[in-house]
């Protein structure tokens, strides 16, 4: 297209808006009002629409069964006289009036848009006026208080807007609420009127920076506030907890925070860039975090620690809160251009955090840490029918939430690495620097950093960036002595002909002697490479790869390779090399080099012996992967598991081995073990148990116990204080009842939107419903669930897709299971290729299972 492009507007009969191509051999009308904001649409506004702010009022009643009511002033410049388009998500009943520079003028509501005609606007700066009443799917309402959520295309939910990352706005927010509720915003408080309206009171908040739609958030409610201050500056914790040891934890979590900021000022040389840093910390909250600038979301099962956390836990939320921040800088102030590089603000957060947390545990291997972080979740979604590139295409910001994935935020922060490596961290951190600078406040893209980049090394970026970045999928990478050298080939899965360039280690380990690591270089051009050995081995040899945990792909093991790393694992000295023969064995166990039988009896051979807790912690989770996707007697398991329980030396790898035992626990004489000590509340010696860990005890002890079901769930529930786990435990404990009728009533209730609001809690609901000792009496489960994926995509938040059917599938192991995912398919040829994937990714377990 080019710059003769024109608009076409229509006022009477249909309202028809489009893009009219010059070039008279490929003349086509692109509509730009479809539902969602599509790229067109947002490069029309962008291109058009000028310095916007927003003015808006929220009335916010104490009872969430009463209507919220909703007024947005909307200031924008255009360049000629234009129709405005704006979005809104919702009926037309729910405008109650549009006033444009004065005047109430026609307008239209169709499909999610406000369109009001050209002839109304004027060159120069114009003023829309909307009365709304917003609809309550982003407002996130509860007993006491409420939460904006509106990544990455929502905000149009809550009030009129131009729901596009590219179109920085300065907002300007005023509540009225309940006089003795709270409410936090972006920018910071600027006047308190508790006079004018009785017995409510309305706060008046500074504007902010400029800042996207989908940052802009507010949260109101019944919330205990918590003040800390260093350096001069001030943040502030607002919660909901009632239990004194986890309250006890905000001076740690308000610590943390000014850390990351520290840390990050000093490596960008920019200060921090917002007004205010304080977070909220929500229950029920559908993420782990959301960087919303001067208030940040957390979620308080990942804040608020239960007693004598394990280290993985306390890890986990030392990287939420560094990522977060991160974002402040990566993300907020700057910001992608639109949604298909929202892995630009992802990677830098996740690479950051594991840089901001090292010093916080200098304790730790942090090399070994960066690798189980992201590696193995990296690795679940890439290795399936499912991958799907790093940057992703996307017409339409109605689809901007099925980008997320774990190949975004686990997969980059390893590329990000070697393109790190290739450039040196100083040169690097140089580009950073000078990235963050260009795009102060503004947007970029991915194509715009590598330019910048591309300065500061002699490597070609921009063709390395290509395969690794606009490419699905990994390679399969296999090595062999052949003469006097080591062979590494690598293959493209998906038929393409792809070679991926990468640093690659390998150790050859002779049966007698001493092993030799060898590195080698894989290049873009190649898919072969040999390699002189510089002792050639005289015996029997094996094949170690990757042993520095720095490569990406899948690394097959042949039969005899595969018993042998199996073997050197426990009397391997090097924790990095443990932890990377660890991922290596479990993807050659799902790719059938290794016998579900032969991989447990290896792996419970070297549990016991492992003292590293982030490698015993990885060990236990494929264990249990094992024992779910191939069931077997448990007999060994739950003696192993048990040992750990009571006699290991590691108070930590007590608690996790016996939240594993609980979870795979299948004989009689366990699960009476384990109703006893949940009923006397008396938990194992040396192994402290929190309330959740009762609550999910409960949950496994009334699905094995179906005729004491109802009577564990009322006294579990008896037990519980806080009220909003209280409501939390009311909502999910049906769906473990023994009733059919009840469990059919609860999936029933799940098809319903309006019943999956709080996403957690449904999932939770979901995978009870779909557990492996349920999954026969679940299969019929499984279609309808399926067929409601798309409304669960439209009505959800951008994770809930995935959550919804990973708690749908992944305690089925039946053919009948996969049979239903087949039918699903087969009906429906022409599926939305994106959320298709997401469903490929949380069934490849089904297929990998047939060829067993």
């Amino acid at each position: 297209m080019t710059h003769t492009n024109h608009i076409i507007f229509q006022v009477a009969g249909a309202v028809t808006v489009g893009l009219l191509s010059a070039c008279a051999t490929q003349q086509k009308d692109i509509v730009l009002l479809e539902a969602g904001v599509s790229h067109e649409l947002a490069q029309f506004r962008k291109e058009h629409f000028g310095q916007v702010k927003y003015y808006l009022f929220f009335s916010i009643p104490e009872s969430k069964q009463e209507p919220v009511k909703g007024r947005a002033a909307i200031r924008l410049s255009l360049k000629e006289k234009l129709p405005v388009i704006i979005d809104f998500r919702g009926e037309a009943s729910q405008i109650a009036s549009v006033v444009l520079n004065g005047e109430q003028v026609p307008y239209e509501v169709r499909n999610e848009h406000i369109i009001i005609p050209a002839d109304r606007s004027k060159v120069g700066e114009n003023e829309v006026n909307i009365a709304f009443t917003p609809a309550d799917q982003s407002l996130n309402r509860r007993d006491e208080f409420l939460y904006t959520l509106l990544v990455p295309d929502r905000a149009r939910t809550a009030f009129p807007c131009f729901d596009q990352p590219d179109m920085k706005s300065l907002f300007t927010l005023a509540l009225e609420v309940p006089v003795e509720w709270q409410a936090v915003t972006n920018g910071a408080i600027g006047k308190t009127d508790t006079i004018s309206v009785p017995g409510r009171k309305i706060i008046s908040f500074k504007e902010t920076e400029p800042l996207s739609t989908y940052l802009f958030a507010f949260t109101a409610g019944k919330f205990i506030r918590e003040t800390y201050t260093r350096d001069g500056r001030e943040i502030s914790i607002y919660h909901r907890e009632t239990e004194p040891k986890k309250i006890a934890q905000c001076p740690d979590i308000a610590s943390e925070v000014f850390d990351a900021l520290a840390w990050l000022e000093d490596y960008t040389a920019v200060p921090y860039p917002f007004a205010k840093y304080d977070l909220i910390i929500l229950p029920g909250f559908q993420f782990g975090g959301m960087e919303h600038t001067g208030a940040t979301f957390y979620t308080d099962r990942r804040m608020f620690l239960n007693e004598n956390p394990t280290l993985n836990e306390q890890l986990s939320r030392s990287a939420l809160i560094a990522h977060e921040t991160a974002h402040m800088w990566f993300g907020d102030y700057v910001t992608m251009k639109w949604f298909d590089d929202v892995w630009t603000k992802e990677v830098f957060a996740n690479y950051f955090a594991s840089q901001i947390v090292e010093p916080l545990y200098p304790n730790i291997n942090h090399a070994l840490n960066f690798m189980q972080d992201y590696i193995p979740p990296a690795y679940s979604e890439d290795r399936t029918a499912g991958a799907n590139p790093i940057k992703q295409d996307l017409d339409n910001l109605r689809n901007a939430g099925l980008v997320y994935g774990n190949i975004i935020y686990d997969k980059s922060p390893v590329v990000l690495e070697m393109l790190i490596k290739k450039m040196g961290k100083e040169a690097f951190r140089k580009g950073i620097q000078e990235y963050l600078k260009t795009y102060a406040y503004g947007n970029a893209t991915w194509e715009g950093l590598i330019t910048i980049l591309d300065k500061y090394t002699d490597d070609d970026l921009a063709t390395w960036s290509h395969i690794w970045v606009n490419e699905k999928g990994m390679p399969e990478i296999t090595a062999s002595v052949v003469g006097d050298s080591l062979v590494v080939s690598q293959n493209d899965p998906f038929d393409r002909g792809l070679n991926w360039p990468q640093d690659l280690s390998f150790l050859i380990v002779p049966k007698n002697g001493d092993p030799e690591e060898i590195s080698v270089s894989l290049g873009r051009n190649s898919n072969s490479i040999r390699k002189e050995l510089k002792k050639l081995p005289k015996e029997e040899c094996f094949i170690i790869p990757n042993t520095d945990g720095k490569g990406y792909g899948f690394f097959r093991l042949n039969k005899a390779d595969a018993e042998a790393c199996a073997a050197y694992l426990p009397a391997c000295k090097d924790e990095l090399l443990r932890g990377s023969i660890l991922i290596t064995l479990y993807e050659n166990l799902l790719n059938g080099t290794i016998s579900p039988t032969s991989y447990m009896e290896a792996m419970l051979d070297y549990l016991p012996k492992e003292n590293n807790s982030l490698l015993f912690s990885a060990a236990l989770g494929y264990i249990g992967n094992c024992q779910r996707l191939y069931p077997a007697d448990t007999a060994l398991l739950e003696k192993t598991l048990w040992q750990i329980v009571t006699a290991s030396s590691v108070p930590q790898h007590r608690l996790q081995a016996f939240r594993s035992y609980r979870s795979i626990v299948q004989s009689p004489e366990a699960v009476a073990s384990l109703y006893d000590l949940w009923k006397k509340e008396q938990a194992p010696a040396g192994c402290s148990l929190s309330e959740n860990d009762y609550i999910g005890l409960s949950y496994i002890l009334a699905l094995h116990l179906p005729e004491q079901a109802d009577e564990i769930i009322n006294t579990q529930l008896s037990r519980i204080t806080n009220p909003d786990r209280k409501r939390e435990y009311q909502f999910i404990s049906p769906s473990v009842s023994p009733h059919k009728e009840v469990r059919d009533s609860v999936f029933a209730s799940l098809l319903v939107a309006e019943n999956r609001r709080i996403e957690p809690w449904a999932s939770a609901a979901l995978a009870n419903l779909n557990h492996r000792l349920r999954q026969e009496g679940a299969i019929k489960y499984i279609r309808p669930a399926l067929e409601a994926m798309q409304e669960v995509q439209r009505t959800g938040d951008i994770f809930f897709p995935t959550a919804w059917v990973r708690a749908l599938l992944s305690g089925h192991t039946s053919p009948e299971a996969r049979a239903e995912v087949d039918a699903f398919f087969t009906d429906h040829p022409d599926y939305p290729p994106m959320l298709a994937n997401k469903i490929r990714q949380q069934a490849d377990h089904l297929y990998r299972l047939k060829h067993r």
